[in-house]
């Protein structure tokens, strides 16, 4: 059985557009009412429509199908349809439209009305009519919104230079918390690798003239200037002169328009004017080096004046014209030897040569050769020394006894493992010794009845903290006996005293020891021997010779 369409009367609609009255008929389905000519006569008397014959009205409505049919014109219909404002902006650059809502009686405004007010009004480029569809489809009435945009002009540019660094040295400047400066970090040095390109001539950009909203043609005009690539030294230009590569690593720079490239770079201090440096080539610094700033270089670093507590790293050698004293913060790392004067209150790791000339006080040194001092003082004092080659001075510690201990032969890394882990193991064994001793207590006051709660929950506790820690001794103590195997010293490694060696004065070889005597010692050389450190007199008519070509591994002489 089919199923019978539903039931619907007839209607119609009548309303403005454009000048004319429109009239469309949706006739009625099954057995719904239609539409009378008498309804559409009098919605026309109450709109004011001009009347029309009454066969013509029983035509239209026996004709009907829902499409829209112009009746008659009816002039006085405007005055019910929607208005458009439009505002063109005073350069011309764009235009905005608002529409008044239509009364009752005008049909509701569409695409077309908008484009017609808009050409009415001389907006002819830039339209968005998306924009205005969405307009009109959200009914956004009495609301200036906007409608055209022009296009700016593209003004030709001849070539012009593009830099891939900094031109402008010292900044922009890092910013750290709550807006603050950090005066400290300047970006002075622009690192560059061989081969990267430093600048470059960009294409010319070809000139588009523009357009205001009105369609009135804005000329775009090309510029004439003519640029120039220009390298200086360690650059190289590229063969179409479009292009300026790096020849070596260093700091690039702009001087006078021409682009280079320095491996050394020259500071008279480094300080705030400069803020902390790093630069992979090297770094002379003919003056001083201020408290708290840092010099890192992949080549060497020479300095001037006096540093404090500053930290130097080097790839290279690190050269000190007169010496640091760190005041127990300063930090000197390098690749190289080190040269200085002297060395106070710092920690210096240097993977070759240490090389002073007067005094080491109050420092931890590693050097992984030699260690040497040879000037008129030539002394060290109340310092940590570890050499993976052979020490040479005049005078070792000092009369008021201060303790100054002498690691020689044995390469660094593994010698200071073996301390931190004995160091380690001696602080977890008097911890665990605290435990015990806590664990006993409360456990006798357990047995005897007289602990709380709160003491049942601590001895839980302490258990809980031995049993993490029992393991972790263990495990210190087995690795200790490997570590102590590693520490066998190179019979070729020497300790040459010119002068005298002073109570208090500890000097190893690996494992093996030798305690300064409280009389001291004068004139000394020692060496590790099979099982002993085996002692000699030093003669300054046959005085040892020490390679310092290459760092050594062995601690070879």
């Amino acid at each position: 059985m089919s199923e019978q369409p539903a039931r619907r009367n007839g209607r119609f609609e009548l309303y403005y557009r454009k000048g004319w009255a429109y009239l469309s008929i949706h006739p009625p389905i099954a057995d719904g009412r239609p539409v009378y000519p008498e309804e559409i006569e009098n919605r026309m008397k109450l709109l004011g429509v001009p009347s029309i014959s009454a066969s013509a009205i029983r035509a239209l409505i026996r004709e009907g199908n829902g499409e829209p049919v112009a009746i008659v014109e009816w002039p006085a219909g405007r005055a019910l349809a929607s208005v458009f404002t439009i505002e063109q902006a005073k350069d011309g650059m764009s235009a905005s439209m608002s529409i008044s809502p239509p009364r009752k009686g005008a049909a509701p405004p569409s695409l077309s009305d908008a484009l017609e007010a808009l050409e009415t009004a001389g907006i002819v480029y830039g339209i968005d009519k998306a924009g205005i569809e969405r307009m009109l489809r959200k009914g956004a009435y009495d609301k200036p919104l906007p409608v055209a945009a022009g296009s700016d002009p593209v003004f030709g540019k001849a070539h012009r230079l593009l830099y891939h660094f900094n031109t402008n040295r010292g900044k922009p400047y890092m910013e750290m918390d709550f807006g603050r400066i950090n005066l400290k970090e300047l970006n002075f040095i622009d690192n560059r690798s061989a081969g990267d390109l430093l600048a470059e001539l960009v294409p010319p950009v070809q000139a588009v003239d523009g357009c205001k909203v009105s369609g009135e043609m804005i000329p775009a005009h090309t510029d004439k200037e003519t640029v120039v690539l220009r390298a200086g030294q360690n650059t190289r230009l590229s063969d179409d002169k479009t292009g300026i590569y790096a020849e070596c690593d260093g700091n690039v720079r702009l001087v006078d328009d021409v682009v280079l490239v320095e491996p050394v770079i020259y500071v008279k201090n480094v300080g705030f004017e400069t803020g902390n440096i790093r630069f992979k080539g090297s770094v002379v610094i003919e003056g001083s080096i201020a408290d708290g700033f840092i010099v890192e270089a992949g080549g060497d670093i020479q300095v001037g004046s006096g540093v404090g507590r500053a930290t130097l790293r080097a790839g290279g050698s690190i050269l000190l014209k007169t010496g640091i004293n760190g005041k127990g913060k300063g930090i000197i790392e390098c690749g190289g030897d080190i040269f200085a004067k002297y060395l106070e209150s710092c920690q210096v790791t240097c993977r070759a040569n240490v090389l002073v000339e007067e005094a080491i006080m109050n420092s931890k040194v590693v050097a992984y050769n030699h260690c040497v001092l040879n000037g008129r003082r030539s002394e060290v004092i109340a310092s940590d020394l570890i050499v993976g080659g052979s020490f040479w001075c005049k005078k070792l510690g000092n009369f008021n006894e201060a303790e100054t201990r002498l690691a020689v032969g044995v390469q660094p890394e593994p010698l200071i493992d073996y301390r931190a882990k004995a160091s380690m193991l001696v602080l977890r064994q008097e911890e665990l010794d605290r435990l015990e001793n806590q664990l006993e207590q409360l456990a006798k006051l357990l047995r005897e009845g007289r602990a709380d709660e709160r003491a049942g929950q601590a001895y839980a506790q302490l258990q809980q903290s031995r049993a993490c820690l029992v393991p972790e001794l263990e495990t210190l103590r087995d690795s200790l006996p490997h570590l102590r195997d590693r520490l066998e010293a190179s019979h070729k490694s020497l300790v040459i005293v010119e002068d005298e060696m002073y109570k208090g004065v500890i000097v190893s070889f690996g494992t093996m020891e030798y305690r300064v005597a409280d009389a001291g010692a004068r004139k000394m050389i020692l060496r590790a021997g099979n099982d002993k450190i085996i002692e000699a007199g030093f003669n300054s008519n046959e005085r040892p010779t020490l390679s310092f070509d290459a760092p050594s591994s062995t601690g070879e002489v």
